[in-house]
């Protein structure tokens, strides 16, 4: 599945593409909001999550537009503006979800997988199955015959794809476009190396079956699922069942093979996030410097419309920010010292005090001694 994801803060986008691509989503992330809804409007993404305060264009508008142009894609807007105006605003403008950044990694994953089913993309059941083989989005599992079956990332989600486009002949430059983000692009040789990989790694399950049907000069598509047949069992002299010769070759796999592939992506996803982590933290005493000399000019009654604009935007990444790395309080700070922000030049006097005061606060809360964990973690952690 591709999400295409609109965030301006550099921070917040490389955590929530992290988090998303650790459970296998390819994600393209831009940062303006012209550039979102052009993207949007070429391409075919499976879901769009939206920040509302962007350059060029916020995040309301790109939903409108979207929406007045035909656009039926989910979109879930992620953002720190989560009051009850802002969510209502939201909605009003064709949203079909509305998170605060503050979330947990687990609370937008199953977000993203419930908009996901209810697009039409899945069956109501959360699980998809093809015969006796079944996929668990929400538990990244694939099993057959209700015996775990170890894929790669890629394997896993050429499968899903194939399993949530049931009547759909997928060409291979249609495959790429909703695996691959934008900037890892495949020659379309690799398409057809992966879906002989998939069967052979089926099979190697036990699968007789080949669910993957090769349509000719247009691509591949997913075959109708064979009907169960009754099952006989052969009886022995004593009377009891016997197993089939296949049955007694096939070897249990095993916790080893089963879990080895799900741990090192889920370890690749912590460590990219602690990097990530480690860069946000190196960057807020320059966020902060920013927020402090706009104060100064607050009282001295000099902050012109400009300058007043760029802290709003720090305000508003340092928010967001915060908020992904799971320091709320910090995060409710600088929420109001945004909200302070958008307040009339001709006011800068009689808030001076207060946006001082809030900076303090600020400041005070991030010298605290914190557990940081950034959303990813807490997603990853429950595996």
């Amino acid at each position: 599945m591709k999400i295409l994801l609109v965030e301006d803060d550099e921070y917040t986008g490389q955590v929530l593409s992290a988090t998303l691509s650790a459970h296998r989503y390819a994600v393209d992330t831009v940062t303006d909001g012209s550039v979102g809804l052009e993207l949007a409007t070429r391409w075919n993404y499976d879901l769009i999550l939206l920040d509302v305060l962007l350059p060029t264009l916020n995040g309301i508008e790109v939903c409108r537009r979207l929406r007045a142009q035909g656009c039926q894609t989910p979109i879930l807007i992620l953002t720190t503006k989560d009051s009850n105006d802002d969510v209502v605003t939201g909605l009003d403008a064709g949203a079909d979800d509305y998170l605060a950044k503050s979330c947990e990694s687990s609370q937008l994953l199953a977000r993203v997988r419930a908009l996901l089913r209810r697009s039409g993309m899945a069956p109501p059941s959360p699980v998809l199955s093809w015969g006796p083989l079944c996929l668990d989005p929400a538990l990244a599992q694939v099993t057959f015959n209700q015996q775990i079956i170890s894929l790669r990332p890629k394997e896993y989600s050429l499968l899903e794809l194939f399993l949530r486009h049931p009547q759909r002949i997928l060409s291979r430059s249609a495959i790429i476009d909703h695996m691959w983000p934008m900037e890892e692009t495949p020659v379309e040789g690799a398409v057809t190396n992966l879906i002989k990989d998939l069967r052979q790694r089926l099979k190697s399950a036990g699968m007789t079956a080949d669910l993957i049907e090769t349509v000719y000069g247009l691509g591949y598509r997913l075959k109708t699922a064979p009907v169960p047949e009754e099952k006989t069992e052969e009886k022995s002299e004593l009377g009891h069942a016997t197993t089939s010769p296949r049955e007694n070759q096939r070897e249990t796999p095993s916790l080893a093979e089963i879990n080895f592939p799900s741990e090192m992506r889920q370890q690749r996803g912590k460590t990219a996030i602690q990097q990530i982590a480690e860069r946000f933290y190196g960057s807020l005493e320059q966020r902060l410097a920013v927020l402090e000399a706009t104060a100064l000019l607050f009282h001295a009654d000099g902050c012109n419309l400009q300058q007043q604009k760029v802290a709003h935007t720090e305000a508003h990444k340092l928010a967001g920010g915060l908020g992904t790395f799971g320091c709320s309080k910090a995060s409710d700070i600088a929420r109001a010292i945004e909200r302070l922000l958008e307040t009339r030049l001709s006011q800068q006097a009689r808030v001076a005090d207060r946006f001082s005061q809030l900076l303090a606060e600020l400041r005070q809360e991030l010298g605290q001694p914190q557990t940081y964990q950034p959303m990813a973690d807490s997603a990853m952690a429950r595996k």
